[in-house]
């Protein structure tokens, strides 16, 4: 009898173990199931501990909008001060942005180092987004070059016809303004659609690459900017703003801005 007993008990401490192993498994196989749909949350980055952070890297910036909303540039300037600012001023042929005035009267006269970029609309004409941009933005002598911000592919034209587009926009703002533009786009676009055209080659290249410590140049060789996170906080903004590296030191970004 005490054999049958000690039988039985360990029987039911077997059961007990696998129905805990089998419960286990079962919520880590859900747990994999629900992280593979959720989605990837970047945390709140400070300009300060970015800084820090990136020692390789010495000139920092942001880059602003309306949706940044109202800025309190004695703050900023004061107590978290931005090497640059690039400051949106258009987008597609008719969208100027409701804080660009603003913005960009302030940089001057705050003495930060501004340039100025134009949203890429790809289902609208290329020329009138140009003669549009150039219209609302007066370069001076040490700002820095216009800047293309193209994100998205066409939904009525071939990325071949999408290409011939942004040279254009490229080729009219440069013979206006005298200097070459700049190119912003993520590495996901830009190694699909621009890093084996050679007809870009001349043009500058801010990319946009997320909370990674690796390097850029495993994606664009000779960067200017790489858009870092866009999640930074900075002193001065509510709420989240871009933040830019450089790449290359104070003198070398003068060595990019407008001359007379």
């Amino acid at each position: 009898m005490v054999r049958r007993r000690r039988k039985k008990k360990s029987s039911i401490t077997l059961k007990i173990v696998l129905i805990i192993a089998a419960i286990i498994a079962v919520c880590v196989f859900y747990s994999d199931i629900i992280n593979l749909f959720k989605p990837i949350v970047q945390k709140i980055e400070k300009f300060s501990k970015i800084k820090q952070d990136l020692k390789d890297y010495t000139v920092f910036g942001i880059d602003v909008s309306e949706y940044q909303s109202d800025i309190d540039w004695k703050k900023l300037c004061d107590e978290d001060r931005p090497d640059f600012i690039i400051i949106r001023a258009t987008a597609g042929k008719n969208r100027l942005d409701k804080k660009f005035t603003t913005n960009w009267k302030s940089a001057k006269d705050n003495n930060v180092i501004r340039g100025a970029y134009h949203y890429y609309r790809p289902d609208e004409k290329s020329s009138e987004q140009a003669e549009f941009f150039i219209k609302n933005v007066t370069l001076e002598t040490g700002d820095l070059p216009p800047i293309l911000d193209i994100e998205k592919y066409s939904r009525v034209q071939s990325l071949t016809s999408l290409k011939t587009g942004l040279l254009n926009w490229l080729t009219i703002v440069e013979e206006h303004y005298g200097i070459t533009p700049i190119i912003y786009t993520y590495n996901r676009f830009y190694t699909s659609a621009i890093a084996d055209d050679s007809r870009f080659d001349k043009y500058p290249v801010w990319i946009a690459w997320y909370n990674t410590k690796g390097n850029p140049s495993d994606i664009v060789k000779d960067w200017v900017f790489w858009q870092f996170t866009d999640k930074g906080s900075i002193k001065g903004i509510q709420g989240n703003v871009d933040i830019n590296v450089f790449n290359g030191h104070v003198q070398d970004l003068d060595g990019l801005r407008k001359k007379e």
